[in-house]
């Protein structure tokens, strides 16, 4: 089975040499050059203080027509995706797709998507990229998988294959699913963003944690017949699991890089409006981050 992973950050990267122990696996980059450094130096993965390397088959994305794929994991930043998917589009095969983006956004495109076998995931892994091809994992976890349209079978020897070391786990609803990951994703990302502070400190000074708090009673009030009874203590258990890690928000906030706040509270205050609720504190901390993103732009 031949696999496609579009994008080179740290979770692309993280998937094309986890799953390149079992399969013929061409990472598709947006430069030549990181392209490049992946075919001759390999993937380089740091893990509790031991390092393997990895070298998977790469190509820039302007490449990408040339190649035929049986799946494909785009591991993109949502506003990145645009552009994906209108090659994805233009291409003749029809391989399936599994998204791994956060935030719940790019489902209405999907439904656009001529595919027969759709996916979305949501990541646990956390993994850090230190340089082109180089990536460090903080704590490995499992990707959580559903069917957005086909069904499991398509791409059921990858997750079989790789279940020992590398697992999926499939869940029977997408939306929920997703969700369970955008309530964190809600909670962490942007305040941690504009409270420079790491995932751990969220709850470990108090005044901190009421805001979180109070950020997430906004969030379940808009989705509340649809999240799962330990939302908010899966948000706890991942700020002490990872306690001295900077969120990707953060990271995207300080490299001066866009990031994901309209996927993310951006659907939510969508979702909000039009069940006309009103979410004052998630709606000042959008405007925060937004700031920010514009700030640094300047």
């Amino acid at each position: 089975m031949k696999v496609g992973i579009i994008g080179g950050g740290a979770v692309g990267l993280f998937f094309a040499a986890s799953l390149s122990q079992w399969f013929p696996v061409t990472v598709f980059t947006r430069t030549q050059e990181q392209a490049h450094t992946i075919q001759t130096k390999g993937i380089k993965v740091e893990e509790a203080g031991e390092l393997s390397v990895r070298f998977p088959e790469a190509a820039p994305m302007d490449q990408f027509s040339r190649y035929a794929m049986d799946c494909i994991f785009i591991a993109v930043k949502q506003y990145q995706l645009p552009a994906i998917l209108e090659r994805l589009t233009e291409s003749s095969v029809s391989p399936a797709l599994i998204f791994l983006q956060n935030g719940m956004s790019h489902l209405t495109v999907l439904k656009t998507l001529p595919h027969q076998h759709l996916y979305v995931a949501a990541v646990e892994h956390g993994v850090l990229k230190s340089d082109t091809a180089d990536i460090h994992v903080r704590g490995r976890g499992q990707t959580k998988i559903a069917v957005f349209r086909g069904d499991e079978r398509a791409i059921s020897a990858i997750v079989e294959q790789a279940a020992p070391s590398f697992p999926f786990e499939w869940k029977a609803d997408y939306e929920s699913m997703l969700l369970g990951k955008m309530a964190a994703n809600s909670v962490i990302n942007p305040l941690t963003a504009v409270l420079r502070v790491t995932n751990g400190e969220l709850i470990s000074n108090p005044y901190y944690l009421k805001m979180a708090k109070t950020i997430y009673r906004e969030f379940s009030s808009v989705f509340a017949n649809k999240l799962s009874a330990g939302a908010w203590e899966e948000i706890v258990h991942i700020c002490r699991k990872t306690a001295p890690n900077r969120s990707s928000m953060l990271k995207d906030i300080e490299s001066k890089r866009p990031t994901e706040v309209d996927a993310i509270l951006g659907y939510v205050l969508s979702q909000a409006a039009e069940k006309d609720l009103k979410l004052p504190a998630l709606q000042g901390l959008y405007y925060m981050i937004k700031g920010l993103e514009y700030k640094e732009a300047e």
